[in-house]
Parts: C-alpha cells; sequence; structure tokens
C-alpha cells in the first residue's frame, strides 16, 4: 500500500479540505482507494466533509471528529489530517458503518462483524467508534464473537475537543453520530500493532466484592468510593465540594485490572454516584481484582518509546504509523505532551510518516491475542 498524509490548519472549512486532500492525493501520486479524516469538531462538518469527498473524487472515505490531532509536525488543534491510501495488487479495503452504537454496544458490534463475515483471509479492522459510548469492552467483544480470527481489530474512539457532548463520524461524505465507522484493510506487507501505557500499581490488590454490570458498589465490602478517595488521601467530603470526575487525583489515578501477562488493563471512571458506587466504562464482575495505579511524565513518555521500539523489531522503516492516543494523556502531560511523538521520531527518523488523533478510548493488542478495549493508553499501528 502507498499513504500519502495531508494537513492543514485553515480555519474555514472549505480551503482546509481542499488543502490537505490534495498534499495526501499528491504524495501517492494519483488517485486513492480510501480516504481517512481526522478532524477537529471546530470546523463547519457539514462543508468539510463533502468537500473531502468532492476533492478526492468521490473516493470512499472514513473518518471522525477528534480532540487534537497528530501529525509528523507534532500535535495540533483546530486543524485536518487526512490519510491517502492507494492499494497496490492483491491489497484491497473494505469501509463498513453500523449506526446506533450507543444503544446496544455487544449488538452494534456483531453487526459490524456479520458485515463482513464472508471474507477469509488475514486483514486488519480498523474502527473509529463513537467516543461518548458506555460499553467499550461490549464493543469489542461484539465484534470478536462474530469475527473471522485471522483479522485483528484496531482503533479509537472519536473526540469533540474534550467537551464530552457530542462526536461525529464520517462516511463517504455522510455525517452520522453513535455511529461505528471503519475499514477492514487487506495489506501485502508487514504490519505491526503496539499497545502501552505507562501506569503503574500504586495501592495493595482489593476485590470487587459488589458490583453490577459496569457498576461497583463496594471494594474490600466497603464503599467503593470510600476506599478508592482514601488510597489517594482524599474523603468522601471532598465530594461535597466538587465532582469527584473533575478532581485531579482521580482523573490521573485510574483502576487498573492485572492480566495474565503481567501488565495491567487501564479502566476509566465514568460516574461516582452519591451511594458509594462507581461506574466504569466496561463490565467488571465480582471477586475481581484490582489495583489503584499511578505514573509520572516520565512512565507515560518511556511507554510510548517501548511502543515504538516493539515496532522497529519488526518494521524498520514504516510507510506509515498511525498513533491513537487517549485525550488524558495529553492532559496529564500537558506541554511535555510533543515528546511522545518525539520518541516516535527518535526511533524511526524525524521524517517518518505518523498521522492520528487524541480520543476517548484504544482498541489494540495490550501482551494478549485478542484486541481489548483501553484507556489511558496509546496504540501504533505501523504498515511496512
Amino acid at each position: 500500500m502507498k499513504f500519502g498524509i495531508g494537513w492543514s490548519t485553515k480555519k474555514e472549512a472549505i480551503p482546509a479540505g481542499k488543502e490537505a486532500v490534495q498534499q495526501a492525493i499528491s504524495e501517492i501520486g494519483g488517485k486513492s482507494d480510501l480516504i481517512i479524516a481526522f478532524s477537529s469538531p471546530c470546523f463547519e462538518l457539514e462543508k468539510l466533509v463533502p468537500q473531502v469527498v468532492l476533492e478526492s473524487e468521490h473516493c470512499p472515505m472514513i473518518g471522525c471528529t477528534t480532540s487534537g490531532e497528530i501529525t509528523n509536525m507534532g500535535i495540533s488543534f483546530g486543524s485536518l489530517v487526512v490519510v491517502a491510501v492507494k492499494c497496490e495488487e492483491g491489497e484491497g479495503i473494505r469501509p463498513v458503518a453500523v449506526s446506533d452504537v450507543c444503544e446496544n454496544e455487544r449488538l452494534c458490534g456483531s453487526r459490524l462483524a456479520k458485515e463482513i463475515e464472508d471474507v477469509e483471509r488475514d486483514g486488519t479492522l480498523l474502527i473509529l467508534p463513537d467516543g461518548l459510548l458506555s460499553h467499550g469492552t461490549a464493543l469489542v467483544k461484539g465484534i470478536q464473537e462474530n469475527l473471522d480470527p485471522r483479522i485483528q481489530i484496531i482503533g479509537a474512539c472519536a473526540g469533540d475537543d474534550l467537551k464530552r457532548q457530542k462526536t461525529y463520524q464520517f462516511k463517504d461524505g455522510e455525517i452520522l453520530t453513535e455511529a461505528l465507522i471503519g475499514g477492514l484493510f487487506f495489506i501485502n506487507g508487514k504490519q505491526s500493532i503496539s499497545l502501552r501505557h505507562g501506569f503503574y500499581p500504586a495501592s495493595p490488590p482489593m476485590c470487587v466484592t459488589r458490583s453490577r454490570e459496569n457498576i461497583i458498589y463496594e471494594l474490600d465490602h466497603h464503599r467503593a468510593t470510600k476506599v478508592y478517595l482514601e488510597s489517594l488521601g482524599l474523603s468522601e467530603d471532598d465530594m461535597a465540594f466538587s465532582p469527584v470526575e473533575d478532581l485531579k487525583e482521580t482523573r490521573v489515578s485510574p483502576i487498573g485490572i492485572p492480566q495474565i501477562s503481567g501488565d495491567y488493563l487501564i479502566k476509566h471512571f465514568l460516574k461516582f454516584g452519591k451511594d458509594g458506587s462507581i461506574a466504569c466504562d466496561s463490565f467488571l464482575p465480582q471477586n475481581t481484582i484490582v489495583r489503584i495505579m499511578g505514573q509520572d511524565k516520565d512512565s507515560l513518555i518511556k511507554a510510548t518509546r517501548e511502543s515504538a521500539e516493539d515496532i522497529a523489531r519488526i518494521i524498520k522503516k514504516p510507510k506509515i504509523i498511525f498513533v491513537f492516543a487517549c485525550s488524558s494523556r495529553m492532559l496529564i502531560l500537558g506541554e511535555d505532551a510533543e515528546k511522545e511523538i518525539d520518541q516516535i521520531k527518535d526511533v524511526f527518523g524525524k521524517d517518518v510518516p505518523i498521522a492520528g488523533f487524541y480520543g476517548y478510548g484504544e482498541i489494540g493488542l495490550l501482551s494478549e491475542r485478542k484486541a481489548t478495549f483501553n484507556n489511558k493508553s496509546v496504540v501504533l499501528w505501523a504498515i511496512g
């Protein structure tokens, strides 16, 4: 496959669409077989998205809104990133989409997988779901239950500049919300996926002693909020002055579920209830062991470098590296967020083609055979 990357910081939708698409297509030397667009929601999307399709001569197109755009130039906001993909002989791409993903994530995942159940070859499924879904784990499970095991899954949830109000997904010029957009890639060359987060355990193991679906009511037989907040040196009294979700300590201290590999699956908190419960973004059955996780800027940046080094063992000179990172990493790192991109460039060279975005959840392999839904992580997908 050939890849061309276009990037525009123009403020108006139509000029931005023209510039980014023209740059991307010029790099592949002709019409593309797929356009992928990662766009800030600050644009007039009803003008931008049709313009991208028009400028690409009505090429098939997928994409979504973001909470920050990523290229070889670094991190930007209020910009548009376009990737033009051209297939070589024996390769192909099949765009897919389903709606109403937030109503029943597992069912929608199954519906998407059934759209490609006729496929009988190795492939990579890139998915870009609505960023405000409640059960990312259920979505991934729904896909895997009906997907040929030879197809691996990679992706990230759309963003909306950290407003968490509404995200948008694109397919062939149509602007959707609460949708699941994807593209099934059949690639001849090498590819490699690596996902890491850089968080480490900062508390003793605790047991989920009472829960229902994605809501934890008790940890070690005590109110979940009480146990969690006390582990951070806080108390439930702090909930009276500010929503717990807004406290800095909770934003940087998720829970981790230990995996057989020795790593931890990071889970983000959606809501802290007045009844002492904690709602997470995936199911946490009773008797699940969890730990409160800690981090520092160096550990997060080191994790990104380790992901790049994982890939470099397989692909020395990638044609492109897609980077999907959790928006909370950007908030934690602040001005040092650029250093994550610098680590990738340091491993592969300053001119390595990079395209991606910050969103609300990452899909990739965390030292396991099957993809998982992750939070506060960074996933790299390199194609050689």
